[in-house]
């Protein structure tokens, strides 16, 4: 059998950019490593250094050390320094698909700033690895990936092939004794040709004649200075496997030249892998992560899709250049993606600056959304409100919106009244001296948010009338010349005014109106129309012609469709007991969960035609921890629990959505809600996240050491099992479990679940502690309130012919709506009058991209070409394993891209192109030859 004679060292370091210290604590650190590394790089020519694929370490160091930008650049160019292609290094399944392209997009820029990218997609300790992660890095140019997690036992190569579920495939190298496998070789001195040669025999059989792949580095490690020498003593000490030194990429360009070259039959004879990564044998995944912190998780799909909505609708109806916004954005919200970020692994300071930059990212979408919106409404009369769709599909969007004395409006039967808004927005007692500060409080004719359409002074007071749509012209001069008339006509100053700010009567109300894909609609609440599939509520159901969901004595539900597909007892809640920490579920005695309420109330809140509500609240008690002695069981004492659940019916809806709320008062526990399939047996279920829909069985594969493969997975978008899917609306945990209860299958969504510690030692589930025995108490979230929302589509058919992927962006992506100011002040976020009016929009009388069939719009933006001009792009993907017409309308001419936006096919028809299976998809409008936009 060959035997391999060289070894190829890769100096690195695996840098997490925060994790048991937050961001700039691990940036000092960094810092002063980067330091010492450029000093060893000049010394040493040959060195070379792998900075663990992700730029924004290089970032993270420059923004601190910017004077050392020419050496670092120097570097690179020497080819000692290897940095990008990633931004971050990601956990790649608590992100949307899009924000992976935009990690790949940022980090390859970034790098490019200073010079070449390292051309492999090196993903070392990500938590399990996406099964769309080769099309992805297809999509960029990026023939190769290294990583370690997930890869099935079956493999006994060092290298495979990994297919994407479209077919696109990357040659991987398997990192697989993790990526500090060479740090034993180093460990005793004058040893090392000697522990080469062990390591050699010990992996022989996986390399054959290849050289072997030494990764020498690990978490937050120094390069070590002496390298070379010890590398050149041990070459000329021994005749055995010889030592050289490169980066990761230079180690592939090294073993699969022919596959560097372009040749893509150079793969023919590895192994082959397809889709995900997600076995345990080799290397631990930690799926615990999926379900600790889940107000985190909650946070990034909320920055996702709001910045997804503030860019489609900027790109579709926007006037303004906002490309570095959204640039800053998506850097705050793809550095959020870390490994040790987004997952909530890390200690409590960590968790809270990532949720900060988080919202940092959801507040600059807020921006151009309002900025948007305040200028399409400013096409609108104010009795008539803006509905704006950011998805790619025609739908029927219901809105809430603000009515001004209702009972004396005609309004449509697509109009259904709810609460009544106050009317006193201000009542107070003012001393004549102290009237002037009424005319602080005024900005033009806005006062308290509200618009003035009257004003009057009584004997006692003055009063105002507001709203939110003017009425008349108000006077601010003539107002003020009043005022100071009664203000002087008191010399003492001292009488006393009643200064009461009445508003219209209001009700919110909600109302359907049908708009297009990427597509925005007038609404005229007196010419509203219902559909012809109303909702009716009685005490305890909802039901509309095509589902029906009534709710027992134990607050269960049955769910009924038109299919004759019948879920019963769904969002039954079971509390179990978690000895476990921020990596792993650790399961204590079942006999200690909790399953049945102690009290359930039922109230009607909203009893349709457009939508009917009821709330569903249920109490239970739950142990309040686990016992202090034996963490094998729980504690005798118990804390109430109280969960609110608001179950939704929406006209021509065939789903039920649903809200449950409450604050966690117990710590060390579990909490899922049940959705039962309907079916029982099930060998799996299909789970749609990061572009793509994924088969999972029932059991996960584990090996002899190392983690309990439990059969809890992430998803982000839906997951199908049987006759039902569940449509989420955050990145999630989910798990098909035997329900004896129901007699069927039933998926587990984790709702919360509440540990003390970032790791434990001794771990029921796992072999190894995940990191250190940090206490972090906000991972009990003891105290803290947790809103999960989903929508349960009940279906005989499959996913697929159910629509399951078209209604999970409908749930996900809701319509925006704004009141009409045309010939009044703006209106900007609720509160009229406040900022500058942006130039009124001409309301497009079709829509921008509408999608006909069942394909996606993933994102629809302005982007910037090779030229520097901005181009509009859309990216669809086809979640069906067959192919489909993409069936798009959009106007102009269209050229097909790589992810990269270089052009692989010009003048595509968007109506009449066929998307792949699995496939993403990008498109860019074509622009007219101007010169470049620097704006």
């Amino acid at each position: 059998m060959d035997a391999p004679d060289e070894l190829v060292i890769v100096p690195h370091t695996h840098w997490d950019r925060e994790w048991y210290e937050p961001h700039d604590v691990f940036r000092l650190r960094l810092v002063h490593m980067v330091d010492r590394l450029i000093g060893t790089l000049e010394q040493n020519p040959g060195y070379r250094f792998t900075l663990d694929g992700q730029a924004a370490a290089i970032d993270d160091y420059l923004e601190i050390r910017p004077e050392q930008r020419g050496r670092v650049v120097a570097a690179i160019e020497r080819g000692q320094l290897a940095v990008g292609p990633f931004l971050i290094l990601l956990d790649e399944f608590l992100c949307d698909g899009e924000t992976i392209v935009r990690n790949l997009e940022l980090g390859l820029r970034s790098s490019r700033r200073l010079g070449p990218e390292m051309r492999v997609g090196y993903l070392p300790d990500m938590f399990g690895h996406a099964a769309q992660m080769p099309q992805l890095l297809r999509g960029f140019g990026l023939r190769d990936a290294a990583l370690w997690r997930g890869v099935p036992g079956r493999i006994d190569r060092h290298a495979f092939a990994w297919t994407a579920p479209d077919g696109s495939t990357v040659r991987t190298e398997y990192l697989l004794d993790g990526y500090g496998n060479a740090l034993d070789l180093f460990a005793l001195p004058g040893q090392l040709g000697a522990l080469v040669a062990d390591y050699g025999r010990s992996v022989a059989s996986w390399y054959g004649s290849d050289p072997i792949l030494g990764m020498l580095g690990t978490d937050h490690s120094a390069p070590p200075a002496d390298l070379m020498p010890l590398v050149e003593a041990a070459n000329a000490a021994d005749g055995g496997i010889g030592l050289t030194v490169d980066t990761i990429e230079g180690y592939v360009r090294t073993v699969a030249p022919e596959w560097a070259a372009g040749d893509d039959e150079a793969l023919a004879d590895l192994p082959v892998v397809a889709g995900e990564l997600r076995s345990h044998t080799r290397g631990n995944l930690l799926p615990g992560v999926f379900s600790i912190r889940t107000n985190l998780k909650q946070a990034m799909t909320d920055a996702e899709r709001r910045l997804s909505t503030a860019e489609r609708l900027d790109a579709a109806f926007g006037a303004d250049d906002h490309r570095a916004f959204f640039d800053t954005a998506w850097y705050r919200l793809v550095e959020s993606t870390a490994h040790d970020s987004v997952t909530g692994c890390g200690v409590d300071a960590t968790a809270v600056e990532v949720e900060g930059r988080l919202a940092t990212a959801g507040h600059v979408a807020r921006g151009v959304i309002l900025r948007t919106m305040e200028r399409l409404a400013a096409s609108v009369a104010p009795d008539r409100h803006v509905v704006a769709n950011p998805t790619g599909f025609a739908r029927r969007a219901h809105v809430e919106i603000r009515l001004h004395d209702p009972e004396r409006l005609e309004l449509g039967d697509g109009v259904q009244l709810l609460e009544a808004l106050p009317e006193v927005l201000g009542d107070e007692q003012l001393a004549t001296a102290e009237l002037p500060k009424l005319l602080n409080r005024i900005h033009g004719r806005e006062l308290f948010g509200q618009l003035i359409n009257a004003w009057r002074f009584t004997d006692d007071g003055l009063r105002f009338e507001v709203a939110e749509a003017p009425v008349g012209d108000f006077d601010l001069a003539a107002f003020t010349e009043e005022l100071e008339h009664r203000i002087a006509s008191d010399a003492s100053g001292e009488r006393l005014w009643r200064v009461e700010i009445i508003a219209d009567p209001r009700r919110t109300a909600v109302v359907g109106v049908d708009v297009g894909g990427i597509g925005v609609a007038s609404l005229d609440p007196a010419t509203a129309r219902a559909t012809d599939d109303p909702v009716t509520v009685s005490a305890r159901s909802l039901s509309n012609r095509g589902l029906t969901a009534t709710i027992d004595e134990r607050g269960a539900v049955r769910i009924e469709a038109a299919d004759g597909t019948v879920l019963a007892d769904a969002l039954r809640l079971v509390d179990e007991g978690d000895r476990g920490d921020s990596y792993n579920y650790g399961p204590v005695d079942p006999a200690t969960a909790v399953t049945d309420p102690t009290s359930v109330e039922v109230t009607v809140l909203e009893s349709g035609p457009i939508r009917g509500r009821i709330l569903v609240r249920r109490r239970y008690a739950v142990p309040v921890a686990l016992d202090p002695v034996d963490r094998d069981r729980r504690a005798a004492a118990s804390v109430d629990l109280t969960v609110d659940t608001v179950l939704e019916l929406r006209e021509g809806e065939p789903m039920l959505r649903v809200r449950m709320d409450f604050v966690n008062p117990a710590a060390d526990h579990r909490l899922r809600v049940l959705v039962p399939t309907g079916v029982g047996a099930l060998p799996g279920s299909s789970a749609a996240g990061q572009y793509a829909v994924t088969e999972r069985g029932r059991v996960g594969e584990g090996g002899s050491v190392g983690e309990f493969p439990l059969p809890t997975y992430p998803v982000a978008r839906f997951v199908h099992a049987g006759r039902a899917s569940l449509i989420v609306t955050k990145h999630s945990e989910y798990e098909i479990v035997d329900d004896p209860q129901s007699g069927v299958d039933a998926i587990a969504l984790t709702l919360v679940r509440a540990v003390g510690m970032m790791s434990v030692n001794v771990h029921p589930l796992r072999d190894e502690p995940a990191g250190a025995e940090f206490a972090v108490p906000g991972a009990q979230y003891l105290g803290t309130a947790v809103a999960t929302e989903f929508a349960i589509l009940p279906s005989a058919s499959g996913w697929a012919e159910s629509g399951a992927a078209r209604w999970a962006e409908l749930v996900r992506v809701e319509p925006e709506v704004a009141r009409g100011t045309r010939g009044g002040p703006a209106v900007v976020g609720g509160v009229a009058g406040a900022g500058g009016a942006a130039e009124a929009a001409e309301l497009p009388t079709a829509p921008v991209v509408e999608v006909a069939g069942d394909v996606v719009l993933e994102s629809l933006r302005t982007t910037t070409d090779a030229a520097g001009r901005a181009v509009v792009e859309a990216r669809f993907v086809n979640y069906r394993a067959e192919a489909q017409v993409l069936r798009a309308a959009a106007s102009g001419l269209w050229d097909r891209t790589d992810l990269a936006g270089d052009v692989v096919e010009r003048d595509v028809d968007l109506a009449t192109t066929v998307i792949g299976a699995s496939r993403i998809e990008t498109f860019r409008q074509r622009v007219a030859d101007t010169p470049p936009d620097h704006g």
